[in-house]
């Protein structure tokens, strides 16, 4: 079946149906025509129908139309499903072999209509829309007798606005006609697959009501909540419930032989059965959340098989399933209506004269609301009682709690509300029966509940209140029968999350067995991609057991098809690493009863000879701003000096008067130390913070304490923070209560001991606060580790340090590299390596040289930390004598420094260096030295703060008379071109950077050091400056993918794609003053256009020379197009830039780089991810 084609199909008909409906809607009640006049009644029932639909402020039209649109769409798709069937005889949709017009319609004018139509003689004159229109109404209505839950009486306003044009290649008939192939026909489940295809409109919008007041209504509950149950997953839940009790009741039936989802029971015992099955018609069989049908359409064939094992006649079969078997219930009326059209059309597919018999109605309902009086009239209610809910029953649906006595009680007679209280007595029937088997897929919500249902869920269900697909197996449960068995498919938030540890606990501890479970992990639903829907599936027996449940994990697979089939191959080989067989008792040995199967006995053991961590350390969720944008900063944003670095406690941070503090919210996946880039505004001690609505401040006694942290996302993957950070809701923190023991536990957290348990409660890796106290800590920690962890730290720190994005940075790796440093770098690369080298001399003057140096350096330092991960790992494998789960391998991808595209790893487990990166980062340490932000002659940063006096600065300023000689000239005003022309200005970036090159390594070298850098970065610099060193230096100064440059970009482009950018100039973010764009444009703009003028003067006198050869006249004449062109496009810059000039337009650092840059918009580069 091609989902994607049908998906398509599906939208584009609703479309157009809509569309031709609210057509026909307008003119049926605007014209007043002589067709119109007889149909009055059903005008005005259409009016009324709009009317109620109309109240709280809703759009009563769009209603009916959307109602009426989809009727059209569901009877004709179910008629072309049954002409490709061989069950219409005409056709009613489709033409027959080598014709055009339905084959209905071809007999209809040959004279030939069946006489149960009721078609008039006159009729038949009409012409071919007329008569098929007619003809299409009178099938309708004739299949009214045998399927009235699809085939409604259409008398009404229904088929007053169904489309006239019905035969043409456009009409939506056709596109039915054309989507559902023949081949895609053969399988019923097209039905429910074309439903949720046709609602996905209606799916995004409720989704995206989801966090409006008050939560979903009915209609957009039942439409969120849409999902087609991928089919094999369909059968292991109903061929090991339904399957099960048969195979109980028939220990030799060939019935196994047509089950391949089917899981023997672990220790071979027989499976307890309700004791009220002595037959295959005993069973009852329901799906509380039906959707269209497709799990009772599989356990329609299943149970076809079993009446056929036990004698009965094929004609018999399909009414005694529907009769006694099968039963389901839905919020969604249209999901009934697709039900009850599949079990019909499987019962006349299993035996092909059962619609001509007298067809049994299926035993599906939708809830439908009752109300107060009718509920009043039914019986004397306790005002406590939940038969009152029958007033909101389509929004909590089968959740709705109704004994059997209760159900008893409900009087049912004929008068005002008897109508209704026949519905209200079925449905309670229905809720209040007991059923031996309970299988469904059912709905997921927890965020978007409504009003109603969240507070019946909190009363009711309390254990499950976060999702309703978790009230549903406690629902589930309920409605099964005593050794009653239920399957379900739903996600495994429940079997390891802190809100749902009372429901395990009680699970556990209830009379039930979990008989099998599949971990399936995402990608299980083809049509849901990303990592965020984690499914289970399981079967539960109602009755304990002391036998071993089956648990099957395909969680790690990633392509649905992949997990069907390493399902069947661990069912087949209970030996493969992904069959587990154990006692649920075993779940309790675990603080907080996580569902971890495949825990060994001695990950268990090392919970159990441990305390919990919480008895050692304090984990901690910190602040929430309830407004990042307004709160929070990148630390390279702002004001040097209103930031309070290596604060000790709140107090010291108040008296400092600073506004900018360290910030720890998570970040990307990195250990032992790092993601230190944000800044919070917790001025006077988090004043703002404090009044603003909003802002959580929790557990603010930590606030500037040391911490071990880690990334909700990123999971077990700890870091050591210093003094002096506050920490936010996603830079989960753990204190320890000796203060002496922070290193030794950061070297147990980063072990994969540690990881492997950690898995045990959360296998995603996404630790909440409340999981990370229920793991172990060691009770056994060499002192060797708290050595390892330190050096780990410190490496760690190197790397985070080494990069101009920490506030520690002091020079570019490159330029540390000298004779002394040299001697260390091979003297440690040769102690790590067990070499003896003979030294060569060093070659400080050589680039290349210094790049090989900081390789091995780096290299050296990567692979110890390496060896040391490994050998922390090795300590704790042998202390917990888990060499048999457990290597301790780390691969190098895991190893997390040099994670600036310095190096990448082959598949071979090989570093590959990335000589261009490592060169681009020197050229940007460059661009900051002559920015002022950087100094050779001075560690750290220099200018990082607005107004500064540049004369206080004890280095060598451009323009600056007297300032003393440094190795590098800083620009007097923070602005420098970046051109292509050579030779325009003395001080463009190309020629800085040259003259650099020069004086840090010597002239001799210059030419080699160029061609160098020019060959590694793979252009020439001035062509890597113009067009590529922005886009890297946005891509340095992002977080978590929002970019934040410190230099800004002017460019003559001004955000027009179509030009070309001729002009542009870097200015630094801290150096901006209110003269800075006149100064870019009088020193930089208006020159540049002089020269270009000039250029241009030359390049038209050049074309008035007799002697060019027409070669060279066409060069000359494109020069001077080219240049006109360059003219023109400054030009514009230039009036803009004067005009904004005029404004003197100044920043505020602390408003950040968001609220700033666009400020100078359309000067500036327009920068993708600024958000």
């Amino acid at each position: 079946m091609n989902t994607n084609a049908l998906k398509l199909f599906a939208q584009q008909t609703r479309s157009k149906l809509v569309s031709s409906i609210k057509t026909k809607m307008q003119w049926v009640l605007t014209e007043d025509s002589a067709e119109l006049r007889g149909k009055q009644n059903e005008i005005n029932q259409l009016r009324k129908e709009i009317a109620e639909k109309s109240q709280n402020n809703e759009n009563g039209e769009e209603k009916v139309i959307e109602e009426v649109a989809y009727t059209w769409f569901n009877r004709v798709m179910a008629l072309r499903f049954m002409d490709a069937n061989g069950y219409n005889i005409p056709m009613v949709i489709t033409p027959g072999e080598g014709l055009i017009r339905p084959e209905i319609l071809q007999e209809a004018m040959g004279g030939n209509v069946d006489e149960a139509l009721q078609l008039t003689a006159d009729d038949l004159q009409h012409d071919e829309e007329f008569l098929y229109k007619k003809l299409l109404l009178a099938v309708c209505n004739h299949y009214n007798q045998s399927m009235p839950f699809l085939f409604e009486s259409i008398s009404d306003y229904t088929e007053l606005l169904l489309p006239d044009d019905l035969l043409s290649e456009q009409s939506f008939v056709t596109d039915i006609r054309k989507g559902m192939t023949d081949e895609d026909c053969q399988n019923v489940e097209i039905m429910g697959w074309l439903y949720q295809f046709y609602i996905t409109e209606r799916k995004a919008d409720a989704e995206a009501k989801k966090s409006q007041k008050g939560g979903l209504k009915s209609d957009e509950q039942a439409a969120a909540t849409q999902l087609f149950t991928p089919h094999w997953i369909v059968r292991y839940m109903v061929e090991n419930t339904l399957g099960r009790i048969w195979t109980t009741l028939h220990p030799d039936t060939a019935l196994k032989a047509e089950m391949p989802y089917y899981i023997e029971p672990a220790d071979n015992q027989p499976a307890p059965i309700p004791e009220d099955i002595q037959s295959v018609k005993d069973i009852r069989f329901i799906d509380p959340c039906m959707g269209s049908g497709h799990v009772l359409v599989y356990a329609f064939d299943l149970l076809c098989k079993m009446y056929e094992e036990e004698g009965y006649r094929t004609k018999e079969i399909p009414a005694l399933i529907l009769e006694n078997n099968l039963y389901g219930m839905d919020i969604d009326k249209r999901c009934y209506q697709l039900a009850s059209f599949a079990l019909t059309m499987k019962a006349n597919a299993y035996y092909s004269r059962y619609l001509r018999r007298d067809p049994v109605k299926p035993n599906v309902i939708f809830l439908e609301n009752i109300d107060h009086e009718t509920i009043a009239a039914s019986g004397d209610w306790d005002e406590k009682s939940l038969i009152w809910q029958f007033e909101n029953i389509d929004t909590i649906g089968s959740l709705l709690k109704v004994t059997s006595e209760e159900c008893k009680k409900i009087k049912v007679e004929n008068g005002l509300w008897g109508e209704q209280l026949r519905v209200m007595k079925s449905e309670a029937e229905y809720l209040s029966r007991g059923y031996h088997c309970v299988v469904t897929n059912p709905p997921y919500l927890g965020k978007g509940m409504g009003d109603i249902l969240k507070e019946y869920v909190a009363k009711e269900y309390p254990n499950t209140k976060g999702d309703i697909m978790a009230t549903f197996m406690e629902r589930g449960i309920e409605l099964c029968t005593l050794k009653g068995k239920m399957g379900m498919i739903n996600q495994d938030s429940w079997m390891f999350m802190v809100t749902y540890e009372n429901y395990r606990a009680k699970l556990l501890q209830a009379n039930v067995h979990i008989d099998s479970l599949i971990h399936l992990g995402p990608h299980t639903f083809p049509e849901i991609g990303g990592e965020m829907v984690k499914s289970v599936s399981f079967i539960i027996c109602k009755e304990k057991e002391e036998t071993k449940g089956v648990y099957i994990s395909v969680y790690d697979l990633k392509y649905h098809f992949e997990k069907e089939k390493y399902f069947k191959i661990a069912i087949d080989n209970n030996n493969c690493d992904r069959f587990y067989k154990l006692n649920q008792d075993a779940f309790s040995a675990i603080e907080g009863t996580p569902i971890c199967f495949w825990g060994t006995d001695k990950i268990f053991e090392t919970y159990s000879r441990n305390l919990s961590l919480s008895a050692v350390a304090n984990p901690c969720v910190g602040l929430q701003t309830a407004d990042n944008d307004r709160f929070l900063r990148s630390w390279f944003e702002v004001n040097l000096f209103a930031s309070g670095f290596n604060m000790k406690n709140a107090a010291l941070a108040t008296r400092s008067e600073k506004k900018w503090f360290p910030y720890n919210k998570g970040g990307y996946k990195r250990r032992w130390y790092g993601n230190q880039e944000m800044v919070v505004n917790f001025q006077n001690n988090g004043e703002e913070l404090r009044s603003f609505k909003g802002a959580v401040l929790r557990n603010p006694d930590y606030y500037f304490k040391k911490s071990i942290s880690w990334g909700l996302i990123t999971g077990p993957i700890f870091r050591y923070y210093p003094s002096g950070f506050i920490f936010d809701v996603a830079g989960m923190s753990c204190f320890l209560k000796d203060e002496n023991q922070y290193f030794l536990m950061l070297g147990w957290l980063n072990s994969n001991v540690f990881a492997v348990c950690s898995k045990l409660i959360s296998p995603a890796g996404k630790l909440q606060v409340g999981e990370f106290c229920k793991m172990p800590t060691s009770s056994i920690i060499p002192n060797e580790v708290e050595k390892i962890a330190k050096q780990n730290i410190r490496i760690s720190k190197s790397d985070w340090d080494a990069h101009e994005t920490s506030w520690d940075f002091t020079t570019n790796e490159l330029l540390s590299i000298n004779a002394n440093s040299y001697m260390k770098i091979m003297n440690d690369y040769a102690d790590f390596n067990h070499l003896c080298i003979d030294l060569a001399a060093p070659e400080p003057s050589s680039l290349s040289w210094r790049v090989d140096i900081f390789k091995m350096k780096w290299e050296t330092m990567f692979y110890r930390l390496h060896s040391n991960e490994e050998e922390l790992n090795r300590m704790f494998i042998d202390i917990y004598g888990l060499q048999d789960e457990l290597t301790p391998d780390v691969p190098l991808d895991e190893v997390t420094i040099l994670q600036q595209g310095e190096i990448s790893i082959e598949k071979s487990e090989k570093i590959i260096w990335h000589d261009d990166v490592i060169i681009k980062q020197f050229i940007s340490y460059l661009v900051g030295c002559f920015m002022g932000r950087y100094s050779v002659d001075k560690p750290g940063l220099i200018i990082a703060n607005q107004h500064q006096d540049l004369c206080s600065l004890d280095l060598q300023v451009d323009g600056i008379e007297n300032s003393p000689r440094s190795t590098l000239s800083i620009d007097d005003d923070g602005i420098v071109p970046i051109i292509q022309e050579p030779d325009f200005f003395a001080d463009d970036m190309t020629e800085r950077i040259q003259l650099a090159i020069k004086t840090l390594f010597g002239e001799e070298q210059y030419y080699e050091n160029m061609k160098y850098i020019e060959q590694t970065i793979g252009k020439t610099l001035r062509d890597y400056l113009y067009k590529d060193y922005y886009a890297d230096h946005q891509q340095m100064y992002s977080v978590k993918g929002a970019k934040r440059p410190i230099y800004w970009l002017f460019s003559s482009r001004m955000g027009d794609k179509h030009k070309k950018g001729y002009f542009k100039a870097l200015v630094y973010m801290h150096r901006m003053e209110a003269d800075t764009l006149s100064k870019l444009h009088a020193e930089y703009v208006h020159p540049y256009i002089n020269k270009v003028e000039q250029q241009l003067r030359e390049a038209e006198e050049e074309t008035l020379r007799d002697d060019l050869t027409q070669a060279q006249r066409n060069r000359a004449l494109k020069l001077v197009n080219e240049l006109k062109e360059k003219v023109k496009e400054v030009k514009e810059f230039e009036q803009e830039l004067v005009e904004m000039a005029s404004h003197r337009l100044t920043i505020d650092l602390d408003d950040g780089v968001k609220v700033n840059y666009p400020k100078f918009y359309p000067l500036v580069e327009p920068i993708k991810g600024l958000e």
